[in-house]
């Protein structure tokens, strides 16, 4: 009869722990492929839109076909704001102290997925009127981030921006996302029950990054969609 043979304890923990790391590994490696993955895929959305853009020119570069802008103001049918408009895939609502930790890097990191920001430091020129010009922005974007916060509350031109917002958003010519910044959920429903009913992303749980990739993927999957 064969005798028992007790196991080697510190064999069998170590060989346990090896699979333990190598699944750890495994699973590291899986989580970066995709991340990799959508990173390519929203990489390939930015290139097609980019592509979509720039495939077919504009009628006002023809100008054997088309007057164009220049044209339209000789003959008096457009005025020098009208010709300035343009579209904008998304308008950043935000106060001036948020505008280091939150709304400037969200800017560039949205820029760097192709995406047209209306963003006051690249649209704001001296001698500007600044209700107008965030008048024209807001009519003329897709997508309104607010980037609420305890200063946003506070300031009459943010509040200015969410009335406006609020106003195309109810009539269904924007989609309003919500960004929560060194605020409480009660404080934003104290304020705006609607805006607290939002789904919205918080600083303090989200880097500015994974924000701003979350908002490229909504915004390039609906102008997929057009």
């Amino acid at each position: 009869m064969a005798s028992y043979k007790k196991p080697n304890m510190s064999q069998l923990n170590s060989a346990i722990n090896k699979i333990k790391s190598a699944n750890r590994q495994f699973e590291n490696q899986a989580n970066k492929a995709i991340r990799d993955l959508k990173a390519l895929e929203r990489q390939a959305r930015s290139y097609q839109t980019e592509l979509r853009s720039t495939s077919t020119p504009s009628l006002s570069t023809v100008p054997s076909l088309y007057l164009g802008a220049a044209g339209s103001l000789e003959l008096g049918y457009l005025s020098h704001s009208e010709v300035e408009v343009k579209s904008f895939d998304v308008f950043i609502s935000h106060a001036t102290e948020d505008k280091n930790d939150v709304a400037r890097p969200l800017t560039e990191k949205l820029r760097s997925h192709g995406l047209i920001v209306w963003y006051d430091e690249f649209e704001l020129r001296i001698g500007d009127s600044l209700r107008r010009k965030i008048d024209r922005g807001i009519a003329n974007s897709n997508f309104g981030v607010i980037v609420i916060s305890r200063d946003f509350i506070k300031k009459g031109w943010t509040n200015y921006e969410l009335d406006g917002l609020i106003t195309r958003a109810v009539n269904g010519d924007q989609v309003i996302l919500p960004i929560l910044h060194n605020i409480t959920r009660k404080e934003v429903l104290d304020y705006s029950a609607s805006l607290a009913d939002k789904i919205s992303r918080n600083t303090t749980e989200f880097t500015i990054e994974e924000i701003a990739d979350e908002i490229a993927d909504v915004i390039i999957a609906r102008k997929g969609a057009y």
